[in-house]
């Protein structure tokens, strides 16, 4: 610790020595360093300059910004509105008298005004039927509605909101597909128009001490709002990327002037903001004061330019490392950590920055392995609770042929069953596409005994799949799913067909039947059940789907095809591996 003090009284000491010397070279040699502190002083307050025009532009960009937010924020409410979603449901489906369509327009309407009224620079919002009908209010009297989009380039965007000028007045145009909450698909659009003068006013607020050209660009270059008359519309005839990572002055063709640029961030609909400011502007102010304080204030300027620069550069630097670092950290990079070199208030926040990103990293990776830890132990506790489901019904089965007195049958029924059991308990959770078809014959066997003729089985299976890896126990609950629901209700016989495929990939499954099938309720009832995974009802069914998905992802989800009396088709699909 007595280390650490005699250094920096040693530091101190030298410190003042420089101070010193560097004192006495400036009365000696005062008109040399006069010019020197010129240049430092015009660098430094050129370097001022610019973080305060950068902030400048950064502020009008936040403004644009929540004007942007605000009508997102107005899109969604709209999009949301459960009258505009109904009435254009009922309006899309073509069948409405005049009175019914003039009673849907006043409804919509209705919705769309207050947003009209509270909203300052709208000059009109419409929400646009699948059939093309409008619905508008529009604030200006006598003026038209303006559209800067086709249908297909607002479906595309796909919920999407996208901005463009329209109109003689260059107004800007928002439109943005209105999806049905349920669905998701499209069932209309709104379009909605602000006067170009709102944007203008954000540019004209953008007041700084410097003059300058404004100008506020879109993602296709084009030139949406700007404070030099004339050249809304135009594409700007420079790379914004460039612009944004030179540091040096550019020639600025629409202004004739050479001037600095300086380029916001991208905003959420794509524009970005550029301001220019012209060279010799951007330096009138220190040549003047450079000429008034030439002689009077030469050696405060040179001492206190060095002082600051010597101390800044001690004191901001571990702040800026400190910064660079949480940047890193933030954005993935967990292994970062700041050298602490002082025992400042710096030094120490430095310090617990390290030991807050140690304990971070600690935990981020406990959660990880619990993750692992807790997926694992649901995919076993699936696979264990299909088990007793399906040893009840094999053991009901015996139990009936027991009492029709087959005892050979019985004997070869009670074989394939601890063929079937030997299968279930083994400790692999995965097991070539050839066990898993041989666990699936000897449980058709066992279901032969009990409904005879009545089932028959198809296979179409490629002979390139025996060799793949599939979850133990996989296809046995569809099967029984299939025989019991599907063709065991059915009065005349049924035929199941199992169908496996090699693909690119993936290997195709389908296990279909042509039992009594499923209206589309009840097939929508049982991918609920399946997805809430709360129910006791379709155990085996259940488990598939859940083990599908812990496995290999929603990829794999099961896919079920099915019409009532006509039979069901369910399908999935497992990456090669």
């Amino acid at each position: 610790m007595s280390g650490h003090k005699e250094k920096r009284i040693k530091v101190a000491s030298l410190r003042k020595k420089m101070l010193l010397v560097f004192t006495l070279l400036i009365i000696v040699t005062g008109s040399i360093l006069f010019f020197f502190s010129g240049a430092v002083y015009r660098y430094s307050y050129a370097a001022i300059s610019r973080t305060y025009l950068e902030d400048v532009t950064e502020q009008t960009t936040n403004n644009i910004e929540n004007f942007i937010n605000s009508i997102e924020d107005i899109n969604l409410q709209i999009l949301t509105n459960s009258v505009i979603q109904n009435q254009l449901q009922d309006v899309n489906q073509n069948d409405m008298n005049s009175f019914e369509l003039r009673n849907a327009s006043k409804l919509i309407e209705r919705e769309l005004e207050p947003y009209v009224l509270a909203t300052s620079n709208v000059v009109s919002m419409s929400v646009v039927s699948l059939n093309e009908m409008v619905f508008s209010v529009n604030k200006v009297t006598g003026r038209g509605i303006d559209f800067a989009f086709s249908t297909d380039e607002i479906y595309q965007a796909n919920g999407t909101s996208i901005w463009s000028l329209v109109g003689p007045e260059q107004s800007i145009c928002i439109a943005k597909a209105i999806l049905d909450l349920k669905t998701m698909k499209p069932i209309g659009y709104i379009n909605m128009v602000y006067e170009a003068e709102y944007l203008d006013s954000f540019l004209r607020n953008d007041s700084t001490e410097y003059s300058g050209m404004i100008y506020l660009v879109d993602a296709l270059g084009t030139i949406v709002s700007t404070t030099h008359d004339g050249y809304v519309g135009e594409s700007f005839p420079m790379d914004i990327k460039e612009l944004e990572s030179s540091e040096v002055s550019s020639y600025d063709i629409l202004n004739e002037k050479e001037s600095f640029y300086y380029v916001g961030n991208v905003m959420p609909n794509g524009w970005t903001l550029v301001k220019a400011v012209a060279v010799e502007d951007f330096y009138r102010r220190t040549n003047q004061i450079m000429g008034a304080s030439c002689v009077a204030l030469c050696v405060i300027l040179i001492f206190g330019i060095a002082t600051v620069q010597l101390a800044s550069k001690r004191l901001i630097q571990p702040t800026q490392d400190l910064l660079e670092s949480m940047k890193k950290f933030g954005k993935g990079d967990l292994s970062q950590r700041v050298k602490v070199s002082e025992q400042d208030e710096v030094g120490q926040i430095g310090e617990e920055y390290n030991r807050m990103a140690d304990n971070i990293e600690t935990l981020i990776e406990q959660v990880y392995k619990m993750e692992i830890i807790q997926k694992q132990a649901e995919i076993d506790f699936l696979s264990m609770q299909i088990n007793p489901h399906f040893l009840y019904n094999t053991l009901d089965t015996i139990s009936w042929m027991a009492i029709a007195q087959e005892g050979d049958k019985v004997s070869e029924l009670t074989i394939a069953l601890a063929d079937l059991l030997r299968a279930m308990v083994k400790k692999e959770r995965f097991i070539t596409l050839e066990e898993e078809l041989k666990t699936v014959r000897d449980y058709l066997f066992i279901q032969k005994q009990r409904f005879g003729d009545k089932i028959s089985v198809e296979y179409d299976i490629d002979e390139r799949a025996y060799s793949y890896r599939v979850p133990n126990f996989l296809f046995q609950p569809l099967i029984e799913n299939a025989i019991i629901h599907g063709i065991e209700p059915k009065i005349e016989p049924g035929k199941l067909m199992i169908q496996i495929k090699v693909e690119e990939k993936s290997l195709f499954f389908n296990i279909s039947d042509d039992g009594v099938g499923m209206s589309p309720e009840e097939k929508e009832s049982l991918l609920e059940q399946c997805d809430r995974n709360d129910t006791k009802k379709n155990i085996g069914l259940k488990n598939v789907y859940r083990r599908l998905i812990l496995c290999y992802g929603e990829e794999s989800r099961l896919k079920i095809i099915s019409e009532k009396n006509q039979g069901t088709a369910i399908s999935f699909r497992l990456p090669i591996e």
